[in-house]
This record gives structure tokens, C-alpha cells and sequence, in this order.
């Protein structure tokens, strides 16, 4: 540890004889703050009241020996170097002084002055090893501190890896089998000649579909956790994003028979946003809305500003979720017990990747469902910067 070289240190001294205390301060002062006291007691008190570096107290006290007053010192205030003088050559005290108070190092009465001068400046020199020893410990526990973290998180991606592999593998096992499957058939020549082998071209055009979508969402879940995608950030109309998104799915909704109603005010402030990602957003809750929702039902996309913010929401009247399978919608593969209604795949990446896009727009996202009674996911979106 490194002082400034005028800088005044503590040197507390306890002595029941004044005239010692007198002169001890005298030959010390010119270095050090000499603090003074005639006995353990105002002793111990001082160093409540100041923090002290160095104690220098006499062994043969009237109400409680230096041994004593030390013990009490190292349990208290660990960090004084304690020096222990005396007038007496007593073994005894000597080594139960170090083995209870911890003392430093001894001065016999009468003292050397420059042995007295010499002993009080190591004592200063070893607090301010201790000191930068504790010092570095700390930071080596710090150290230690973050780097089990480190592993503790390490392991946990290790086994998220190893669950998102597996999990990546037993999707696409089982489209591409599909497709395997079927193209078998058409090569062979089996199955019933009676029925058009475009069923078969259609079966693996689905698979072939879900695959795809599957390895797309893959690429853009792996660069989105790994902040590999840059937002294109303009000012623009919520309403032609809805629009654009709309169209884009209005086959699927048409193919299910089911209806599609925007309700996006004309007045609404225009949105800070990437328009491509936040399309991406509105293209996968609607492709979601669809999947979950019967014929003859009505998937809703509807927003309003408020607060700096606009937020949208897509609303259906499908099969709904369970209130304790919510939590599990936005995690990677997150899926539940309600089943598509048409039998569609999901890839289970959607929500995960629209969380992530909406929170790198500075947004939040959240589902209300009711079992049987539908489902509506809301996200916000900052609104453009006036003038």
C-alpha cells in the first residue's frame, strides 16, 4: 500500500505511568500522531472511536496486564500491530502475550531510542503488508467469486446446448424421414395406383416447408442471442407494417376460413422501428393465431398509443392456453399442450425470436389467455421522435 510521504499515521500508546507516556509521545511524535492512554480501558475506547494502525502498550498495568488488553484488542480490532513493552524479563508473560494478544514484537524498559524508533517503523511497514496482502486475498476471492460463476453459467449453457441440439434433431428427424418416405413411394411406384401422387409431391413440399422455416428461425434465434443482427431503424406508419404482415398470411387465413380484422387508428403516431423485423413479429403471432383457431373465428390486429409508446396486439378466438403453460411460450422450443387445430407443425422458436426482436426495440412483450376462450399476445413499440 502506497502513502502519501507527509501523511501522519496513528500510533496509539498505553502506559499507566504519565511521565513515560511523556516521554515515549515525545521521542515519537515528530513522525507519527501519538495518541495517549494511562490505561487499557481508554485505550480500548480511543480505539473505538479512530481507527489506529500500530498499539505500543506496557505488560504491567494495575487493572488488566498488556496480555490482556491485547486479547481483547485481536479480537476486536484484528488488524493494530500490537507491541508489548515491559520492564520485566518474564518468559512466561512473553509467550502467552504472543499467543493470546498476538504481539508483534517487544521493548524491554529502559529503551533504545533508535531501537524504539526502529521497532515502531517496522510495525508500520508490517500493518501496511498485512494490509495489502488482505488487499489482494480480497481480490483474489473476487476473482474466485466470478469465475465460479463463470463455470456455473458455462454449465448451464452446456446443457442448454446439448437440450437445443437434441431437440433441433428430433424436429428435423423427423420431416426430412417424411420426405424420405414419401419420395420412396414415388419412386417405387407403390401405394394406390388409384390416387393422384401429387398427395405424396404435397406431403414433402409441407415437410420440405417446415424444415426450412425450421433452420431459418434456427439462424435467427442463434444471431439474435449472439447480437449478430443489426435493426435498420426508421420512422414509419404501424399501419402499412400491419398491412404488409396481413397479406403476407392472408393465405393461411383463407385456406382455414378464417377472418382477419385490423383495427390500427388513421391518427396513430408512427413507430421507431426496423420495418422488416417488426413485419417478421406480425407475420409469426398471426401464422400462430391461425394454427391455434377454428373456422369461422376471427384473429384480431388492433393497436393504440399511449404513454411515448403504441401497442399492438393479435388477438384470436382459438383454443387458448393454460394459465401455468404460459410461462413456457417464450423459451426456446416453447410449447404447450393446446394443439394446432389443423394439424400444423410449429417449429417453437417463434415467440422466442419475436421476444428477442420486440426487447432489441427497446419493448416488452406478454400473453393473456383464457383456456377455450382464445389468446392475445400485446408488444410495445417506442413512437417516432416528434418533429
Amino acid at each position: 500500500m502506497i502513502r502519501a510521504a507527509r501523511e501522519r499515521r496513528a500510533l496509539l500508546i498505553v502506559d499507566d505511568e504519565w511521565e513515560t507516556l511523556k516521554a515515549l509521545r515525545r521521542e515519537l511524535r515528530r513522525d507519527y500522531d501519538v495518541l495517549v492512554a494511562e490505561s487499557a480501558a481508554q485505550g480500548y475506547e480511543i480505539l473505538r472511536e479512530r481507527p489506529v494502525d500500530v498499539v505500543l502498550s506496557d505488560q504491567r498495568m494495575p487493572e488488566m496486564t498488556g496480555t490482556e488488553f491485547y486479547a481483547r484488542v485481536k479480537a476486536d480490532f484484528p488488524d493494530t500491530v500490537r507491541l508489548l513493552m515491559t520492564a520485566y524479563a518474564d518468559t512466561s508473560a512473553a509467550v502467552q502475550a504472543i499467543n493470546e494478544g498476538g504481539v508483534y514484537r517487544f521493548l524491554c524498559k529502559p529503551w533504545d531510542p533508535e531501537r524504539l524508533a526502529a521497532v515502531v517503523r517496522d510495525a508500520f511497514c508490517h500493518h501496511d503488508r498485512l494490509s495489502e496482502v488482505q488487499r489482494r486475498l480480497s481480490c483474489l476471492e473476487a476473482k474466485a467469486g466470478e469465475l465460479e460463476r463463470a463455470n456455473q453459467k458455462l454449465a448451464a449453457l452446456n446443457q442448454n446446448i446439448h437440450e437445443f441440439v437434441g431437440t433441433t434433431a428430433h424436429d428435423l428427424r423427423n420431416p426430412i424421414a417424411a420426405i424420405r418416405w414419401f419420395a420412396a413411394m414415388l419412386l417405387s411406384g407403390a401405394g394406390d395406383p388409384g390416387k393422384d401422387p401429387r398427395r405424396h409431391l404435397l406431403k414433402i413440399q409441407a415437410n420440405a416447408d417446415f424444415t426450412l422455416q425450421l433452420l431459418e428461425d434456427l439462424l435467427d434465434i442463434t444471431m439474435l442471442e449472439h447480437g449478430d443482427v443489426a435493426l435498420r431503424m426508421q420512422d414509419a406508419a404501424l399501419s402499412d407494417i400491419v398491412a404488409a404482415a396481413v397479406s403476407l398470411n392472408e393465405h393461411s387465413a383463407r385456406q382455414k376460413g378464417i377472418a382477419v380484422v385490423v383495427d390500427v387508428p388513421s391518427g396513430l403516431p408512427p413507430v421507431r422501428c426496423d420495418v422488416e423485423r417488426i413485419e417478421q413479429v406480425l407475420s409469426n403471432l398471426l401464422s400462430n393465431a391461425f394454427k391455434f383457431s377454428h373456422a369461422g373465428t376471427t384473429v384480431t390486429v388492433s393497436a393504440r398509443a399511449g404513454d411515448g409508446v403504441v401497442e399492438v396486439a393479435v388477438a384470436d378466438q382459438g383454443l387458448g392456453i393454460r394459465p401455468e403453460e404460459i410461462g413456457n411460450l417464450f423459451g426456446k422450443f416453447g410449447r404447450t399442450s393446446t394443439r394446432s387445430t389443423g394439424g400444423e407443425k410449429s417449429t417453437g422458436l417463434g415467440l422466442s425470436i419475436c421476444k428477442q426482436l420486440v426487447e432489441r426495440h427497446g419493448g416488452s412483450i406478454r400473453v393473456e389467455s383464457a383456456l377455450g376462450r382464445g389468446t392475445r399476445v400485446l408488444f410495445t413499440l417506442a413512437q417516432a421522435a416528434a418533429g
